[in-house]
């Protein structure tokens, strides 16, 4: 391969320092897109034609992650690295992103809400088998470890749901098989491939240590020498000897964190405790992904989230719920809320999770490293302890909007696997794919017309003011300079942020490549340059990720409307006052930590009561409205209000991709839809009626809303399901038969929805059951068998 190419900048050399980063395109529909839908129809009809299928894009992906980890080993020589800490003793141990585990959903096997959140059984299938085949690993000296945060959570609520109450272990989740049951993970069906796959002379039958996952039995890694162990990285409390608290080099938020040994190794002073922890050459398997509070979810944050330990407390009382990094400070948490989110961490209360206020009414927060800080501490810890790791990242469909499942994230069907030894190199590569949509000459032209601090450009909405409306107009935006994520994990040591690509498009069998940091595929002596066409944001967080965007809208909307939501922004979230909210401007009352304590409560009903699931979705929604306003709590607290603002912006932006024209009723001459915005003023109130009664508003209610979570748990502990059904999916059309079953005289069902005032209607039609308050305390709440149920 020729190193100087043609490009659009003229003939240039193509990138040949830095870290190596192999890389593979390929087609999603030959690997893995299609499997869910082919493993339920297996599960239901026990159709041998439709795992055979499975297999074929097992396959498939397998042979495509050799044209990524070859070149990778090619240039790095990490095999032999591999092989040489796997006859120390070391374990290969492989960490997926398992952030919801019921990828497979435990009634109708088909997609489950957390098949978009998690790393794909099928990819690790495929992955494993190539470290087996091609470096000869023993899948007996292969380990899967993850702490993801809803596993203890979901498996309770599975157990409570599936299993009569009896204990359903955690390892069984990540299996996705137990007994009769299906759901989870679903890293059985993993087993299940590697084992047809597997040499018949061969006696490392990947299927020994499933039995261990139904029993729950611990092993340590260096006493399963005949297992493929699945290990909870979370679960700590309930053997001491699991864990080690590894000091941090140059901690910024934590000087020692505590870990499971299976990642770090056991005291080499302690010949048992090293026989059974001999520590792990560590294969990071994330999903690439858009996230909530970071810039993107991938190879670090992978491990600078998820491997804190969820259950985990102190030395000194090993069995309390006093857990260092999560909460509620109960048998089974939640959330991991008490590791900095931001870098203002507020002070909140132990048992309702509300923000602590100071004698004026200020709230109490301390500064921090923020999240970087966070993610970068545990992963210096890892580094520190000596692991060699190898990234392996999953861009086959990169995950848009929210990171954590459905009914809001969205798979993007990309393409592609890269893998590299160099974290910050490789996050920083696939930061630059997922938030380019421009190309390189229009870029640099871009670049320099408007002093953009970069030329990995997005092509973003402007709201721009059009006679009486706002129209959207294109423009161009980057977050990536707004996150301090790449500068501070080189600077503590992690990794460097110059990179090239080796590797292989499955397609067109050309070289691929990187140029200036950009990617591409040499054809010839050209280069043809590979990006993607689609707009990547966190709707959550669409502030920080399309801030030209949201900037330009309040401007616009300032200037038609008289408001100064422009200068709330700033004085929200601008602690420098340079005029741009980096990803470390997160608002100085901190939103984060009391909200992640709140939900983190509400989430406890999922493993508590059948209808757990209903009553955490309604008050998940509720509590982040109550809190935005002291109209809508007894407390008086608002410290959600500007990221309720934040939401708004999301949600007009929604409203400006509707096909329809409609006009805003707080503004009359203007209208929203068909590429034109609705005012902000609307967009907030929008954003509480959209709550409250579905993303279908103004024309009909739908369940995934307040109305739609109290409706469905009426109908079913009153009337058995009449109008919503019995199965797993509600009917659609329930709200609007049992509409108009009331509107004919039937009695209405045993609940009522408590809004605000001016929320009661929708579309002009008041719903039965929902009644108007000026009371905070049943502001956002519902009741029910005649109010003596609140949720």
């Amino acid at each position: 391969m020729s190193t100087l190419v043609d490009s659009s900048l003229g003939k240039l050399a193509i990138d040949s320092g830095g870290a190596p980063i192999g890389a593979v395109r390929l087609d999603p529909e030959s690997s893995y897109s299609p499997i869910s839908m082919l493993l339920q129809k297996h599960i239901n009809e026990s159709d041998p034609a439709a795992w055979n299928q499975i297999r074929e894009k097992i396959d498939y992906t397998y042979a495509a992650l050799d044209q990524a980890l070859g070149p990778l080993a090619e240039a790095t020589r990490f095999p032999e690295k591999v092989q040489d800490q796997v006859q120390e003793g070391k374990k290969v141990l492989f960490k997926p992103n398992i952030v919801s585990p019921l990828c497979i959903d435990p009634v109708t096997h088909g997609e489950g809400m957390g098949n978009p959140a998690c790393t794909p059984w099928a990819f690790m299938a495929a992955l494993m088998r190539w470290f087996h085949d091609k470096l000869d690993i023993s899948y007996h000296s292969m380990a899967v470890g993850e702490a993801g945060t809803g596993i203890s959570t979901v498996s309770r609520m599975v157990s409570l749901n599936f299993n009569a109450g009896q204990p359903f272990p955690t390892e069984a989740l990540f299996e996705g098989r137990y007994k009769n049951i299906y759901g989870g993970w679903g890293f059985y069906f993993a087993r299940k491939y590697m084992a047809e796959v597997h040499p018949a002379d061969h006696s490392d039958d990947p299927m020994s240590g499933y039995q261990e996952s139904l029993s729950g039995t611990y092993i340590p890694p260096g006493r399963a020498s005949r297992q493929l162990m699945i290990y909870d990285l979370n679960r700590l409390f309930d053997v001491p000897s699991k864990w080690k608290d590894v000091p941090v080099p140059d901690g910024a938020n934590f000087q020692e964190i505590t870990l499971h040994k299976a990642i770090v190794g056991g005291d080499p002073r302690d010949p048992e405790d090293f026989r059974d922890y001999p520590g792990c050459v560590l294969v990071n398997v994330p999903r690439l992904k858009v996230h909530t509070q970071s810039l993107l979810t991938n190879a670090i944050k992978n491990l600078g989230i998820g491997l804190y330990p969820m259950e985990v407390a102190s030395r000194e009382n090993p069995q309390s719920t006093r857990w260092k990094y999560s909460y509620p400070f109960k048998p089974t948490p939640t959330l991991k809320s008490e590791i900095p989110h931001a870098v203002w961490f507020a002070e909140a209360d132990d048992e309702t999770g509300l923000p602590l206020r100071e004698e004026g009414g200020k709230y109490r927060t301390a500064k921090t490293a923020g999240l970087n800080g966070t993610m970068v501490d545990i992963v210096k810890a890892v580094q520190n302890q000596g692991v060699f790791w190898v990234h392996v990242v999953d861009a086959i469909e990169p995950i848009n909007i929210r990171h954590d499942g459905y009914p809001v994230s969205v798979k993007v069907p990309e393409g592609y696997a890269f893998a590299a030894l160099d974290p910050v190199a490789l996050d920083l590569f696939c930061a630059r794919y997922l938030f380019k949509m421009v190309p390189m000459e229009e870029a640099r032209k871009a670049q320099k017309e408007k002093g953009l601090k970069t030329d990995f450009l997005q092509r973003v909405p402007l709201p721009t003011v059009e006679g009486p409306n706002l129209v959207t107009r294109d423009g161009y935006d980057s977050p990536i300079p707004r996150s301090g994520l790449f500068r501070c994990s080189q600077e503590r040591g992690i990794g460097r942020r110059d990179y090239h690509v080796l590797g292989l498009d499955l397609g067109t069998r050309a070289p691929l490549a990187s140029l200036l940091g950009h990617f591409g595929r040499i054809e010839g002596d050209r280069f043809v340059e590979l990006f993607t066409k689609n707009l990547y944001y966190c709707g959550t967080k669409i502030l920080w990720d399309l801030q030209e965007t949201v900037l330009q809208y309040a401007r616009a909307n300032d200037r038609l409307t008289g408001s100064s939501y422009y200068d709330r922004f700033l004085k929200a979230f601008d602690e420098n006052g340079d005029g741009m909210i980096d990803y470390d401007e997160m608002g100085k009352n901190d939103f984060w930590h009391p909200m992640m304590r709140v939900f983190a409560n509400a989430w406890q009903a999922r493993g508590k009561h059948p209808a757990g699931l209903l009553q955490s979705s309604f008050r998940t929604i509720s509590q982040a409205l109550k809190f935005s306003s002291p109209r809508w709590n007894p407390q008086g607290h608002d410290f959600a209000k500007d990221w309720m603002l934040v939401r708004a912006c999301w949600v007009a932006l929604d409203m400006s991709k509707t096909q329809e024209e409609t006009k805003d009723p707080f503004f009359p001459g203007l209208t929203w839809g068909k590429g034109k915005w609705p005012t902000l003023q609307f967009a907030e109130y929008a954003l509480g009626a959209t709550s409250i009664y579905g993303s279908e508003f103004p024309k009909r209610a739908n369940m995934v809303s307040l109305y739609g979570f109290a409706f469905q748990y009426a109908d079913r502990k009153t009337s058995g399901g009449k109008y919503t059904g019995r199965g797993p999916t509600p009917n659609p059309e329930a709200i609007r038969k049992y509409q108009e079953d009331t509107e004919k005289g039937t009695s209405p069902l045993d609940f009522v929805l408590f809004v605000p005032k001016g929320y009661g209607s929708l579309n002009g039609t008041r719903l039965p059951n929902v009644q108007e308050t000026e009371d905070p305390e049943k502001a956002f709440t519902a009741s029910f068998d005649q109010g003596r149920v609140v949720w």
